[in-house]
């Protein structure tokens, strides 16, 4: 008996919706990161210095810092993810990869840039949390976090969900 291979034909075209939803989602995840680590380096180097911090309050400074960060850090970061993820996808493209994981080294290499442009662009001092090389080695994290959820959502997930429908028709 003789097996035949089954090839699903799957269209790549991926709607501008999945991806500006894939995009937020991937901006929400860097953003809460990077604006979370950065509260938390602030706040352990507050009680370095003798300064007791109760468990409430590293709570509420960490989510007042969230909101306080967003206008400026936030949009700063959007932007920058956009631009990278745009890059990464057409670079991607140009070199047929099935898989794009440039968007992930796209997130983390536009969140060091970010860091290093904050102030000349925005006029905004370094963000206290990445003072260390731990701070700014977390804001690359939040940046390959975001890059990989990008990837994901945008890639593997929008695939699935089209590909899905045609082999469930096949059986």
């Amino acid at each position: 008996m003789d097996e035949k291979e089954v090839v699903y034909e799957v269209q790549s075209d991926i709607s501008p919706v999945t991806k500006v939803g894939a995009l937020l989602v991937a901006w929400l995840v860097t953003y809460t990161i990077a604006s979370v680590s950065q509260s938390q380096f602030v706040l352990a180097n507050l009680e370095s210095l003798g300064v007791v911090i109760s468990g409430n309050q590293w709570l509420e400074h960490t989510v007042l810092d969230w909101w306080g960060l967003l206008p400026k850090y936030g949009s700063a970061v959007f932007v920058a993810l956009a631009l990278a993820l745009f890059i990464s996808g057409k670079v991607g493209r140009l070199f047929n990869l099935k898989s794009n994981w440039l968007h992930p080294l796209a997130g983390g290499l536009v969140m060091l840039l970010v860091m290093l442009l904050m102030q000349p662009i925005l006029n905004v001092t370094l963000i206290a949390g990445t003072r260390s090389f731990e701070g700014q080695l977390w804001q690359v994290i939040a940046g390959l976090a975001g890059g990989f959820t990008y990837k994901f959502l945008r890639q593997d997930v929008a695939r699935w969900i089209i590909q899905r429908p045609r082999q469930n028709a096949l059986l």
